[in-house]
């Protein structure tokens, strides 16, 4: 499909349009040029591998980074630099197969931005990862958060906003119709087969007790089964919610996310997870998204590096070498996406968990932190 795009670009065509639509947002386009040879397929995967294993190879190195302005002193940041690297080995070969190791590197800087209090650059990144997928935005009402007074946060929204609606504006005066294509087919998606929403339905499946399948629509399989249009239409809002816990737990400790740096990679991980687990579509490259901040969390919090860990694993075990399987909706399979399911579920609970058990303050500030202060 990327290289479908490059060719079309390749040959003149205009992205956006309404004879062009594409799915993704601008930032997405530069990503699918990148590799070249866009008229032949297997030249065109050979190098956006290349290039996707160069960037996974970036944000494993800034993961690095920020693990040592969290640690200076010890061994916690060389814990975290291997587990990110443990990381991708158990995500698969996905990584270098899909554009969202990209969003990971964004995050990756993200996270390095917070790290030094640099909080409009951390605004402007997340402005970049809209531009690119949409999800990063979730996290800019951190931003604000750690900057502290609404006086601050002039600078960090304007810097959000540039990076976000910039890559749009070509596309919005030529072709408003075609660029809206972009919101237009996220929200009409249909309930996606590996979706967490969809595990009741799985169960039901794999017990016997509910009939139904799938069918192929938006670019995935989606549930046809009683319920699953119910459940689509319920994924915004519970998203939401889900997203407005965090920020409430992440509110009534704020004292010691802004002081305990560590502490915000766990927000940032709790974030993602919210948007993951309660989305209408979970498709396997999406746990590429929690690479960065699950490393840096799992470096010093056993049990979310084994949560973490496990619930990786058991993605890389599905897709692909089960899927097809899946769908033919046979048992072994669906017991993996099952238990999956519920692992993404614990890894998110457990992270909320985390937030709401800091303490106040920071009785004990991290080196890093007193150095900035």
């Amino acid at each position: 499909m990327y290289q479908g795009y490059s060719q079309r670009i390749a040959q003149g065509e205009r992205p956006f349009t309404p004879s062009f639509g594409v799915e993704y947002p601008p930032l997405a386009i530069p990503i699918f040029r990148l590799p070249g040879h866009a008229g032949t397929p297997h030249a065109y995967t050979h190098w956006f591998t290349i290039d996707m294993g160069i960037v996974t190879l970036l944000a494993a190195a800034l993961t690095a980074l920020t693990a040592c302005k969290f640690w200076p002193r010890g061994g916690r940041a060389y814990v975290a630099a291997v587990l990110f690297p443990v990381a991708v080995a158990l995500t698969g070969a996905i990584i270098v197969n899909r554009y969202d190791v990209v969003v990971a590197l964004l995050i990756a800087i993200f996270l390095l931005c917070l790290s030094a209090r640099w909080l409009t650059a951390a605004a402007f990144v997340l402005g970049l990862g809209f531009a690119l997928k949409f999800t990063p935005a979730a996290m800019l009402p951190l931003v604000l958060i750690l900057a502290g007074h609404p006086r601050r946060w002039g600078w960090p929204l304007a810097a959000f906003f540039a990076a976000a609606v910039a890559p749009f504006l070509p596309y919005l005066f030529s072709s408003p119709r075609g660029l809206w294509y972009v919101f237009q087919y996220h929200l009409e998606r249909p309930l996606q087969i590996e979706s967490v929403l969809g595990t009741p339905m799985l169960f039901g499946k794999f017990i016997g007790v509910m009939q139904g399948g799938w069918a192929y629509s938006h670019g995935s399989h989606a549930f046809a089964a009683r319920g699953a249009g119910l459940a689509a239409d319920l994924s915004g809002g519970l998203t939401l919610l889900a997203v407005a816990g965090i920020y409430l737990l992440i509110w009534r400790r704020r004292a010691r996310v802004r002081s305990a740096t560590p502490d915000q990679a766990i927000a940032v991980l709790a974030l993602i997870l919210a948007v993951m687990t309660f989305g209408k579509v979970l498709s396997p490259q999406y746990f590429i998204w929690v690479l960065p901040a699950w490393a840096l969390v799992a470096a010093r919090d056993y049990v979310l590096a084994v949560l973490g860990g496990l619930t990786l694993l058991l993605t890389g075990i599905e897709f692909p070498k089960l899927y097809w399987m899946m769908l033919d909706m046979q048992h072994r399979p669906l017991a993996v996406l099952i238990v999956r399911n519920v692992m993404l579920v614990a890894t998110f609970c457990f992270a909320a968990w985390r937030l709401w058990r800091l303490p106040e303050e920071d009785t004990q500030p991290d080196v890093a932190g007193r150095r900035a202060a």
